[in-house]
């Protein structure tokens, strides 16, 4: 509308200048032809005056995008941090034993030692065995989300309780972040997809190190081997928009079973290779249906794994070994999610009624 007025405001400028240019051409009784040229320039000078304002707003706006890199450059630290240069094992994290002794971390850079009131996770005493089988609960801002934040170090501890943290035997402050991030495998809520024109196998292998066989066996396993074929196959390219909410979260399950079968491949030693799935409410968005199909790949293909996931839907987690309820960042309670249920004044039992009603 702004660009729409401007346009208007210039020709009617020039509108005016015209009448005044021939009004006075016709009162002076002017040569005609240096006339006719000047009423031809001045058609033209509104669309110079257009050409000029549009000019002048694209070298604002790029001198806007040059000060916003600047201030990037100058404010935001990078995410390494020094001591975090231990690489672990190539077989690592083998067991996925997690053990948190009273972890307590924030989002804020203002925090001081001792308050309380800036902390998104408050004192966490949890250990997760291997292979076992956790959900962690709760209302809207209670924790959860920077519970598997903390696990991938998109959020760090705070400087008393960073070595609190460790995972397999290895203390998690000083380990690599790009290495951890490789070897937890993590299913995250909204997935991202290539831009569009990408093949399907590029979506699902990022890494491009799985075979064409895997890739199948992976869409198989997912359901979506049927809709890939009838679109071209593993090297036809994709468009996201294709994909329902569902379809997108199986896809997602499917990179992560992509890279279960690389680990599994490279690291071989004749029995079932463990380590850690991450999932932050991966059915938080698909039907009843694809819910069973995530459910049901999850605990076959992933039965030697340490879940962990975040719970959007309760009556998913119901068979998981342990469920862990927070609240403002606290633990209030863990326990089976089956026999918590059941127990009146139960925290997750409340959360199950709540979400029945």
């Amino acid at each position: 509308m702004i660009q729409e007025w401007l346009n208007l405001v210039l020709n009617v400028v020039v509108m005016l200048l015209a009448i005044a240019l021939m009004t006075l051409a016709v009162r002076l009784h002017s040569n005609s032809a240096f006339a006719g040229a000047a009423l031809y320039s001045l058609l033209s000078f509104g669309e110079n005056l257009a050409g000029i304002v549009l000019f002048w707003t694209s070298l604002e706006t790029s001198l806007g995008a040059i000060a916003r890199i600047k201030m990037f450059n100058d404010t935001v630290k990078p995410e390494d941090r020094d001591g975090e240069s231990i690489i672990p094992p190539e077989h690592w994290p083998q067991r996925g034993v997690v053990e948190l002794k009273g972890v307590s971390a924030t989002y804020s850079s203002e925090y001081h030692e001792g308050s309380t009131s800036r902390l998104a996770l408050h004192n966490i005493h949890l250990t997760i065995n291997s292979g076992e089988k956790v959900a962690i609960c709760g209302r809207t801002g209670s924790g959860k989300s920077s519970f598997i934040a903390l696990l991938l170090k998109l959020l760090d501890p705070t400087s008393t309780t960073a070595e609190n943290v460790v995972i397999d035997g290895q203390l998690l402050q000083h380990l690599n972040r790009s290495e951890l991030r490789q070897r937890i495998i993590a299913v995250p809520q909204e997935t991202v997809f290539l831009p569009d024109g990408s093949t399907f196998q590029a979506n699902l292998d990022v890494s491009e190190e799985a075979t064409c066989e895997e890739c199948e066996a992976v869409l198989t396993a997912v359901g979506l081997w049927e809709f890939v074929q009838e679109r071209g196959g593993l090297d036809a390219g994709m468009n996201a928009s294709t994909f329902s909410a569902g379809q997108r979260q199986l896809m997602s399950l499917g990179r992560a079973l992509i890279r279960r079968s690389i680990r599994q491949r490279k690291h071989a030693t004749g029995a079932e290779h463990g380590g850690i799935l991450l999932l932050d409410e991966v059915s938080s968005s698909v039907d009843q249906e694809t819910e069973r199909v995530m459910q049901q790949t999850i605990k076959t293909e992933f039965k030697n794994y340490t879940v962990i996931t975040v719970a959007h839907r309760l009556d998913m987690i119901m068979d998981f070994d342990k469920v862990v309820v927070m609240d403002t960042g606290k633990i209030v309670e863990i326990g089976s999610p089956a026999v918590l249920a059941q127990e009146a004044g139960s925290k997750f039992g409340d959360l199950v009624r709540a979400r029945n009603q």
